[in-house]
């Protein structure tokens, strides 16, 4: 798809001969050769690996674009980093968890859908003055790039999709506090968390929680890009609107100020478990309208489209699983209020 960027971000690029590291003003790349920042530095990861001191240097690199730079139309547009650790924050926005208390709304359950947002609406500023976030771990080896195919399972007939804000971090972050945790932000990305969910409750797992690595963690599961873009070019990230298009179909869309712990809470909690290190993501959750809500499985041909404002789109067409993958396998279909 055609994209463009009107103030620059950082990103990783094929150009059919190799993978490198550019940045991207306009509709335009200049490529970061290597030693240009610094010793060593080459990978979007070294980039992020040293943000406090080259960070000011994308800007000067930016203004490059005009002359010295490749045209963003021919190049691919790969993952922007790889991480050492992916966080996943799931049921983080209050439109999200007040639809999977509704329409996972128990057949002997006499309340009406008011007073089960009422309920809900309480329970979740109850858990945000208390409580934590809940966090599972991605796998890096689940990405692919912006453009790239997503690619179903045999054994799955229910998979969907979430749109997503990505944190990335640009210093290491240990056991921070939420009033520093945004210092530790280099910039943003979109990622798309596509989800097989009869994969994910299978009546066998239901009882340990469920199968959130065969679910979620399939090669090409997890679109992220197109780029990072720089904290300090965007405006307030609670500003910042998520949707999600399926076939142009708008299905999901919200504002990241809806979250229920927002991106100084995640940072700080998620850097209490493990230090959170250069090139790390954090998945800051789905606003409601998956495929649960609609009852609406992703089909070979479907076309996604998951955005941030001011970062980009993803544009993931889904393709059937290779012909030589074994026969489909029957699992346990989820339950409504189990689309996380």
């Amino acid at each position: 798809m055609k994209r463009r960027v009107e103030t620059y971000a950082l990103g990783t690029f094929d150009d059919g001969k190799s993978s490198f590291a550019g940045v991207v003003a306009g509709e335009r790349v200049v490529r970061i050769e290597p030693g240009r920042l610094g010793p060593g530095i080459e990978t979007t990861r070294d980039i992020l690996d040293a943000w406090a001191t080259v960070h000011t240097e994308l800007a000067s690199l930016a203004d490059e674009a005009s002359a010295a730079a490749v045209p963003l139309s021919e190049l691919r547009v790969l993952p922007p980093v790889e991480p050492r650790h992916i966080f996943q924050a799931g049921a983080n926005y209050r439109t999200h968890v007040a639809e999977m208390i509704v329409t996972g709304k128990a057949e002997d359950d006499t309340r009406t859908d008011d007073e089960l947002l009422a309920a809900a609406t309480a329970m979740m500023d109850e858990r945000a003055r208390t409580g934590s976030a809940f966090f599972f771990a991605g796998m890096p080896s689940a990405m692919c790039g912006a453009d790239d195919d997503v690619v179903l399972v045999p054994e799955s007939s229910r998979t969907d999709w979430e749109a997503e804000l990505v944190i990335v971090i640009g210093a290491v972050a240990d056991k921070v506090d939420r009033k520093d945790a945004l210092s530790f932000v280099a910039g943003y990305t979109v990622a798309n968390d596509v989800s097989a969910r009869d994969l994910q409750f299978p009546a066998e797992h239901r009882p340990l929680g469920g199968d959130w690595m065969r679910a979620k963690n399939r090669p090409t599961f997890l679109p992220v890009g197109p780029f990072i873009v720089p904290a300090d070019v965007l405006p307030d990230y609670r500003d910042l609107e998520i949707e999600f298009r399926l076939n142009g179909d708008l299905m999901q869309h919200d504002r990241a100020a809806n979250m229920l712990f927002d991106i100084p809470t995640l940072i700080s909690q998620a850097s209490h478990i493990t230090p959170l290190l250069p090139g790390d993501l954090i998945l800051t959750g789905s606003p409601a309208g998956n495929g649960g809500k609609w009852q609406r499985w992703l089909q070979p041909g479907d076309v996604m489209e998951a955005s941030t404002t001011g970062i980009g789109t993803l544009r993931n067409i889904v393709r059937a699983p290779s012909p030589s993958t074994p026969s489909a396998q029957q699992h346990t279909p989820p339950r409504k209020d189990d689309q996380r």
